[in-house]
C-alpha cells in the first residue's frame, strides 16, 4: 500500500478495558454473531460518561485476533451508514472492511458526534472518523518501527499487516503488535457534534489512492436481518424487567378528571397504575397484562369519547376542522424569511402587456413517519442513576434530555443503543424513552414500553401541513418575466417530549423551532423573483422532522409550477428548465437523467392518446438541490382512466452527492427514497377530528404496496470522483417525486394535481 511517514510521536498503550467506567456489562450487538440481547446487569455504580474525543481509544480498538472495532456516536437507521463509516475507517487503516466491526450509539462507549439525521452522517462524521483512523494507522506504524527497530519509511501496511520493505519474513499483524492493550494516544479534538475536529495533525490518504472507499461493499447488517437473527431494540430483554403501557388522553390536550382502578387487580400479572400529573400508565409483569390493563383504563382499542374507559378525561376538541387546516396554517403567526429576491415582481407584472400570468396553490397534508415497527424502549431508573435501551437517532441528546427530565446527574446516565424500525426523522423513539423513564422511576424496576400501533400512528410527531402560493408571468415570447413563491410552513422541529409535558415539565426539554432550515433551494435565474417562507410554530398536532423535512413539499410546488409555465409557453419541460439554470451540477444531473431515460423533446401534454380509451401514459421531470447534493428524476406513469389510479412504471434518478463511499449502498438508498416518497405522494395523509388523530391503523393510513413498486428504478451516479467531497445522500432523492408524478399526470391526461396524496378519487375528480 506504499510507504508511510508518521507524524505522531510515540503511543502509550494500556490494556483496553471494554467495560471501562460501566461497572458491568455493556449490552451491544455483534454484527458477526447476532443474538437476542439478554442484559443481566443492573444500573452500574461507576462513571458512565462518554469517552474523551481526544483519545484514540474513543474511536478504535485493535483486538489480538487482528480484528478492529470502530466506535461512533452515529447510528444505523437502515440507510447503510454503518457500512460506509466502516469503509472510511478501513481505508485509512489499510485494513479489511469485513474484519472491522462497528459499535454505534451507546453513550458510554462512543463520542457525541451529533444526531443521525439530515443526510449528514457521511458528510460530517466521515471526516472525523477518517482523521481518527489515520491517526490510528500512524500510531501502529510508530509501534512497528520500535518493534522492528527500523524507520517508519521502511514499513508497508496492507490488510492489517505491517511488513518491513524488502524483508517479507519480517511481518506483524496489528493485533499482535497491540497485544490487547488500549490505544491510549492523545490525538487532539476540538468542537462538538457535527463541528467536531478530530486528530487535525493526522495525515489522511489522498483520495486518488482509495481502494476501499468508492467500492461496492456488502452491508454489514443485512445478513442477520434477512435471517431474523438481528437484535432490534424491540428484541432486548433485561433481567427483572416489567412491561408498561401509556394510557393516552382521548383529546390531544385533555386532562385526567377521574380514575377508577376497579378490576385491574384481577388481570394476571398486573402490578400498578402510574399516575403523575396528567401522565397515566400501567405496569405489569407480562406484556399482555399491561395491554389488558391499558385497554380497561382507556378503552384504547375503540375509543368512543372521553368516558369510554375507567380513566375519565376532560372534553377537549381544540383541533381545527380538517378541511380548514390550510386556513389555520396561513393564519398562524410566524416570521417571514426571504429565500430569494431579485428585481421587482410587482413592476414586472405591470409591464406584462401581451404576456400571460398563472397562479396556483399547492397543498400537502400532515404525514406520519409510519414506522413499521412501533417505538420501544427500556428504562432502568434507580435513585440518581439510570440506564436506557433505545433505538433513538440521537442517543447522546436523549441522554441529556433524560438527565433534565428525571433530575439525575448526567454522568450517572447511560443509553445503550440498538437499532429500531426506520425513523426517517424524529418519530416516537425519543418519546417512548421518556414514557419508560417515568414508569421505571415510579416502580423502581426496569420497565419496557412498547407502543401499540395506535400509539405510533396517533401520537408520533407528524410532518406538518404546508400551503404554498405561486405566481408566474410569461412575456409574449414565452419567456419567464416574473416568479413568486410563498410558503407557509409550520414548525418542523418541535422537540418537546410528550411525557415531559404530561408530567408538568413542558418547557424543561425541547423547543419549538422555526422552519428556517433550508426548506427550499432556489436556483433559477429569473430576472424578477420573490421567494419567501412564512415560518410558524406548532399548528394543532405535534410536528417534527420527516424525511427531507419541508423540502419534499416545497420541491413539489416549485417543480410542478415550473412545468405549468413550460406548458403554457408550449415548450419542452427539460429545455425550459435548462434555459434558466446556471448551476453546472444541476444541469449535469438533468442531462444525465435525460440521457439514461432516452428523453425526446416535446411540450408536456402534447402526446396523443394510445387509442384504447382505458389508459393514458405520461412522463414527468423534476430536480432538487438538497444540502449540496443534486438529484434529477424522470418517471413514466400510467393513469387508469376509469378509476383515476396511477401506476408508476419506470423511474430514472441521476444523483450527484460528490464522492460516493459505497455505490451499491447509495443505489439501495435512492431506491428506498423513491419507493417511500411514492407512498407519500400517492397514499399518505393523516386524518383527524376535533379531538385526535383518526388514521390510527394501516387502513386509515395506507402505504405503498409491493404491487405498486415501479418495474424499473434506474440510478445514474454523477460526479462520483475522488476530488469531490462526500455530500449527503440520505434524503435528496426523496424530493422530486411528487412533482415528477404530478407533471407526468398532466402529460398523460392534461389535468394538474396540486394537492397530495394523489389518490384515485382525487385524480378522477380532477379529470371529471
Amino acid at each position: 500500500m506504499g510507504r508511510h511517514q508518521a507524524d505522531v510521536n510515540g503511543v502509550g498503550l494500556n490494556r483496553r478495558d471494554f467495560l471501562q467506567g460501566s461497572g458491568g456489562l455493556i449490552v451491544t450487538f455483534s454484527l458477526f454473531s447476532p443474538t437476542r440481547a439478554e442484559a443481566v446487569q443492573g444500573v452500574p455504580t461507576g462513571s458512565i460518561r462518554p469517552p474523551p474525543a481526544d483519545r484514540l481509544y474513543a474511536w478504535l480498538a485493535v483486538h489480538p485476533d487482528n480484528r478492529v472495532t470502530l466506535f461512533t456516536g452515529k447510528v444505523e437507521t437502515g440507510t447503510g451508514v454503518q457500512t460506509a463509516l466502516a469503509q472510511i475507517a478501513a481505508e485509512e487503516l489499510d485494513f479489511a472492511v469485513d474484519r472491522l466491526e462497528v459499535v454505534m450509539g451507546t453513550t458510554s462507549e462512543t463520542v457525541d458526534q451529533g444526531p443521525t439525521y439530515g443526510s449528514m452522517t457521511v458528510r460530517y462524521a466521515g471526516p472525523q472518523i477518517r482523521q481518527a483512523a489515520a491517526a490510528g494507522r500512524q500510531a501502529l506504524i510508530n509501534l512497528a518501527s520500535a518493534h522492528f527497530k527500523v524507520s517508519v519509511n521502511e514499513l508497508d501496511t496492507k490488510d492489517g499487516v505491517i511488513t518491513v520493505v524488502g524483508a517479507a519474513d519480517r511481518t506483524i499483524t496489528y493485533g499482535k503488535l497491540v497485544d490487547g492493550k488500549r490505544l491510549d494516544l492523545e490525538i487532539g479534538a476540538s468542537g462538538e457534534g457535527f463541528a467536531m475536529k478530530v486528530a487535525p495533525k493526522a495525515r489522511a490518504k489522498e483520495p486518488s489512492t482509495y481502494t476501499v472507499v468508492g467500492k461496492s461493499v456488502p452491508r454489514k447488517d443485512i445478513p442477520a436481518k434477512m435471517t431474523g437473527e438481528f437484535t432490534y431494540v424491540q428484541d432486548v430483554r433485561v433481567a427483572g424487567m416489567l412491561h408498561g403501557r401509556v394510557v393516552r388522553p382521548y383529546g390531544v390536550n385533555a386532562k385526567i378528571i377521574g380514575l377508577d382502578e376497579t378490576g385491574l387487580q384481577d388481570i394476571p400479572g398486573f402490578l400498578q397504575v402510574v399516575r403523575r400529573d396528567n401522565f397515566l400508565g400501567v405496569v405489569a409483569e407480562t406484556e399482555w397484562g399491561a395491554i389488558q390493563a391499558a385497554e380497561r383504563l382507556g378503552a384504547t382499542l375503540s375509543p368512543s369519547g372521553p368516558d369510554a374507559g375507567q380513566a375519565k378525561w376532560s372534553n377537549w376538541d381544540g383541533l381545527p376542522p380538517m378541511d380548514q387546516i390550510w386556513d389555520t396554517v396561513r393564519q398562524t403567526a410566524g416570521v417571514n424569511v426571504a429565500i430569494a429576491s431579485r428585481g421587482s415582481v410587482d413592476m414586472a407584472l405591470k409591464s406584462l402587456g401581451g404576456g400571460r400570468m398563472l397562479n396556483a396553490t399547492y397543498k400537502t397534508p400532515f404525514q406520519m413517519h409510519a414506522s413499521i415497527g412501533p417505538s420501544c424502549a427500556i428504562a432502568d431508573v434507580k435513585g440518581d442513576r439510570a440506564i436506557f435501551w433505545s433505538g433513538t437517532q440521537m442517543p447522546h441528546e436523549t441522554r441529556r434530555n433524560m438527565a433534565k427530565m428525571l433530575d439525575i446527574p448526567l454522568d450517572n446516565i447511560e443509553l445503550r443503543w440498538f437499532e429500531a424500525s426506520g425513523g426517517y426523522g424524529r418519530n416516537g423513539l425519543d418519546h417512548v424513552v421518556a414514557d419508560a423513564a417515568v414508569m421505571s422511576q415510579a416502580v423502581g424496576r426496569p420497565v419496557r414500553v412498547q407502543w401499540m400501533r395506535w400509539d405510533e400512528h396517533g401520537w408520533e410527531p407528524k410532518g406538518p401541513p404546508i400551503v404554498q402560493d405561486l405566481l408566474g408571468a410569461l412575456d409574449a415570447d414565452g419567456r419567464v418575466l416574473a416568479w413568486r413563491h410563498h410558503m407557509w410552513v409550520p414548525t418542523i422541529s418541535d422537540t418537546h417530549l410528550i411525557a415531559a409535558e404530561l408530567i408538568g415539565k413542558p418547557d424543561i426539554i425541547g423547543e419549538t423551532g422555526t422552519a428556517s432550515v433550508p426548506v427550499i433551494t432556489y436556483a433559477y435565474t429569473f430576472a424578477n423573483a420573490d421567494v419567501a417562507v412564512h415560518d410558524e410554530g406548532r399548528v394543532s398536532l405535534l410536528t417534527a422532522w420527516l424525511r427531507s423535512p419541508a423540502q419534499f413539499e416545497t420541491t413539489f410546488a416549485m417543480e410542478a409550477f415550473i412545468d405549468e409555465l413550460a406548458a403554457a409557453a408550449g415548450q419542452d419541460p427539460l429545455a425550459f428548465r435548462l434555459a434558466y439554470l446556471e448551476d453546472p451540477r444541476a444541469i449535469a444531473v438533468l442531462r444525465a437523467a435525460a440521457e439514461k431515460y432516452g428523453w425526446v423533446s416535446r411540450p408536456a401534454g402534447s402526446k396523443k392518446p394510445d387509442g384504447s380509451g382505458k389508459l393514458a401514459r405520461g412522463r414527468g421531470i423534476a430536480w432538487v438541490n438538497r444540502d449540496d447534493s443534486r438529484v434529477a428524476t424522470i418517471a413514466d406513469i400510467t393513469v387508469e382512466l376509469a378509476t383515476g389510479k396511477i401506476k408508476v412504471d419506470r423511474v430514472v434518478v441521476a444523483h450527484d452527492c460528490g464522492l460516493v463511499v459505497n455505490p451499491d449502498g447509495l443505489r439501495n438508498q435512492v431506491e428506498g427514497n423513491v419507493i417511500q416518497s411514492l407512498s407519500r405522494t400517492l397514499h399518505e395523509e393523516v386524518t383527524f377530528d376535533r379531538a385526535h388523530v383518526t388514521s390510527r391503523d394501516w387502513q386509515g393510513y395506507p402505504i405503498l404496496r409491493f404491487s405498486e413498486i415501479p418495474d424499473r428504478i434506474d440510478v445514474v451516479l454523477v460526479n462520483n470522483r475522488p476530488e469531490y467531497p462526500s455530500y449527503g445522500a440520505g434524503e435528496p432523492s426523496t424530493n422530486p417525486t411528487a412533482a415528477v408524478i404530478s407533471n407526468a399526470v398532466f402529460d398523460a391526461v392534461g389535468v394538474r394535481l396540486r394537492q397530495t396524496p394523489f389518490r384515485p378519487d382525487r385524480v378522477k375528480a380532477a379529470m371529471g
